[in-house]
């Protein structure tokens, strides 16, 4: 790619990809090889050529403009969980591109993740009132779809955001549910709890944060777990094979880590070994670190 011919070649697929309207599945794989082979000092020009559909009307130009002022907000992850496409000719088959990217797939899967983590813990409280603390709670669809699934629903939220947008959005979701759901507009790290919690969940929060915030959040947190409960924080794997294609046309950094990362952040917090595990969705791509007490 850094010769004339070859600039010419990518220029030309740029003009074809845009003119068509986006790329068809047979042409998926060629363009995410493109990305991930791309140098950094060409990306500001490719960015430049795709600037057509690096608007808010695709999810990956939403994900790029960033209208609500930061990358992963609510509504970018509601419009991957429902899997939206822009009926719009011009923008369609960029929305069905992005949600064949695995990262999207594994955003998807942890939502199921977190309906089972929850109905889990509904199926086990035997008519006793549990409580859960979700931090940077976003669209809170998982719990839409948890209580569609679960009408005995024992639990008890409380629902942390920073993004009082992200709230209304939620509680209208939720009307129907509000009794049983207290929203707070908070920081994470200001935030004081006033009780102990049977589970505390956040699924895509702590991969925004430096080392030092992960490590201090969850000694934290952990506080506030109840004996018998557990603390479930999620971070997307250092093996996303989106990665490339998310910085380059979505501008959507994240701290990716391993497993032995996030085992050594847990032990770095004070957690006994015995108290830690990882698990995952069906990808590997999100990783869940889980600290039971």
């Amino acid at each position: 790619m850094n010769n004339s011919v070859e600039t010419e070649t990518l220029q030309d697929k740029i003009e074809n990809l845009l003119r068509k309207h986006g790329p068809e599945p047979p042409e998926y794989e060629e363009l995410l090889s493109l990305v991930d082979a791309m140098e950094a000092s060409e990306v500001e020009a490719f960015r430049e050529a795709m600037q057509p559909i690096l608007t808010p009307d695709t999810i990956i130009g939403f994900s790029f403009t960033k209208p609500f002022g930061y990358n992963g907000d609510f509504f970018i992850i509601e419009k991957i969980y429902q899997r939206y496409v822009n009926p719009d000719e011009h923008f369609r088959r960029w929305d069905e591109f992005f949600h064949t990217f695995p990262a999207a797939i594994a955003v998807v899967n942890r939502k199921a993740l977190a309906r089972k983590v929850l109905a889990e813990l509904n199926s086990k409280a035997a008519g006793k009132q549990r409580e859960v603390l979700i931090l940077g709670s976003g669209p809170v669809t998982e719990v839409y779809e948890y209580f569609n699934e679960n009408p005995a629903n024992t639990l008890r939220f409380d629902l942390l955001d920073l993004d009082n947008r992200s709230i209304a959005y939620a509680k209208n979701k939720h009307r129907n549910n509000l009794h049983c759901m207290n929203f707070q507009n908070q920081n994470v790290i200001r935030f004081n709890p006033e009780k102990q919690y049977d589970l505390i969940w956040s699924a895509g929060l702590f991969d925004y944060f430096k080392d030092k915030h992960f490590v201090f959040l969850i000694r934290r947190y952990y506080e506030f777990v109840k004996e018998g409960g557990e603390m479930i924080i999620g971070n997307f794997n250092v093996e996303n094979p989106s990665r490339k294609i998310m910085e380059v046309l979505g501008d959507w950094f994240l701290y990716h880590r391993s497993v032995d990362e996030l085992n050594d952040f847990a032990r770095r917090a004070g957690i006994p070994d015995d108290k830690i595990s990882v698990i995952q969705e069906p990808l590997g791509i999100n990783l869940f670190l889980r600290l039971r007490k």
